[in-house]
């Protein structure tokens, strides 16, 4: 507030100079053209040639906005026509997702000039036409987009690539697929493509590559994800030419979900090593299994290991009965001691297994192993005691 005091102050004394040297010695100019002179004060020469500036930027202003109507209306007209055409493609999206495929391609396809095309809209009226049916004229589309560069080349590849898996034409899709760029084929959108084509294909262990970055782009359910990952586990795990190195590789490589109790992807891997007759590689899996579970798979695989292998596992069924009665496990050391050629162990182990966990089942397991014993009486009372637990 000071400071504008003083300016005030300073701006008053000198507009008080000025006037007083105008009052004592106001100047003049003198303007001569030819015969004529003009002769005025030099206070009024210059208000005068501030009025005339002043009409001449008043005149330039008035031409200026004269001669701009018609760009004005132009500009007035084309956002008409863009908003429009805005106004037909959000129409035609709405349909798309919608699932009404007719109005969707009725929209999306609406005559619109070239500059005024959006690059979606026509991507999503050509996979309008798929859906209506219309195969041959979507991919004539996709081919005239492709002939004009209006749309970047992956992107018709990938539209291109949708069509062909939603009509099975699944080495076309693949082809399509192939053609993308490098950095193209890393988005989401071609990910989500190749792991629809390699699911349609049995190519289980591309699915199971996919998975992680299906997950992580959201772009299906988490239960399509659940039911593809089981399948593609599944189907990994009973591939013919995999050895016994490398269907225990896939067992540690699947995620926790895939591994729980009574998992089928256990049951699968016992299967296959029992095939293939890898005994080693079954019991070095059954022993790591028995850490953490002990379920009627993985009993039931000891009693067709040989002698030496199913010696291995009598350790931690010591340890799951002591921890767990009827975890199962006396049935299982009772095979163990049958391997061994102990009779009397092999029955009192079955003894206590019935005794813990009184089953149909293993009352039949156990009638059925006094018979092997020739002791066909006591097989007999077994297998009557087990219809009578059948009939409670």
């Amino acid at each position: 507030m000071a400071r504008f005091s003083v300016y005030l102050v300073l701006l008053l004394v000198s507009g008080a100079a000025v006037v007083n040297g105008v009052a004592n010695d106001p100047g003049y100019v003198l303007v001569a053209w030819g015969s004529w002179q003009v002769e005025t004060s030099v206070w009024l020469a210059l208000g005068t040639l501030c009025i005339s500036l002043g009409l001449v930027w008043l005149l330039q202003r008035a031409l200026s906005s004269t001669l701009h109507v018609p760009a004005v209306l132009t500009r007035w007209m084309g956002g008409r026509s863009e908003r429009g055409a805005q106004q037909h493609a959000e129409k035609g999206l709405v349909a798309f997702f919608e699932g009404r495929w007719e109005a969707a391609e009725r929209a999306l396809r609406k005559n619109l000039p070239a500059d005024q095309r959006r690059l979606l809209q026509s991507l999503f009226a050509v996979l309008a036409t798929h859906r209506r049916g219309h195969r041959e004229r979507a991919l004539a589309l996709l081919d005239q987009l492709e002939s004009e560069h209006a749309v970047p080349q992956d992107l018709v590849s990938m539209v291109r690539a949708e069509c062909h898996i939603e009509a099975n034409e699944w080495p076309l899709a693949a082809r399509s697929l192939d053609a993308l760029s490098p950095a193209a084929t890393a988005t989401p959108r071609a990910q989500k493509l190749r792991a629809e084509l390699a699911y349609a294909r049995g190519d289980w262990l591309t699915v199971i590559e996919l998975l992680p970055a299906l997950r992580a782009a959201y772009l299906l359910s988490e239960g399509v994800l659940t039911v593809w990952e089981k399948a593609a586990w599944a189907g990994a795990m009973t591939q013919d030419d995999l050895s016994a190195s490398a269907l225990w590789s896939l067992w540690k490589r699947a995620p926790e979900t895939q591994k729980s109790l009574g998992s089928g992807l256990w049951s699968t891997l016992i299967d296959r090593l029992r095939l293939q007759s890898e005994w080693g590689a079954l019991t070095k899996a059954l022993q790591g299994r028995f850490d953490q579970y002990c379920e009627p798979a993985s009993l039931a695989a000891i009693a067709v290991l040989p002698r030496d292998h199913a010696k291995k596992l009598k350790k931690p069924m010591k340890r799951w009965v002591s921890e767990d009665p009827q975890s199962g496990g006396y049935a299982a050391l009772a095979m163990i001691a049958q391997h061994d050629n102990d009779p009397g162990e092999s029955e009192a182990m079955w003894r206590k297994a019935c005794e813990c966990e009184p089953s149909v089942e293993a009352v039949q397991r156990w009638a059925k192993w006094c018979r092997e014993q020739g002791n066909q009486d006591q097989a007999a009372v077994l297998e009557a005691d087990a219809i009578a637990l059948l009939q409670q």
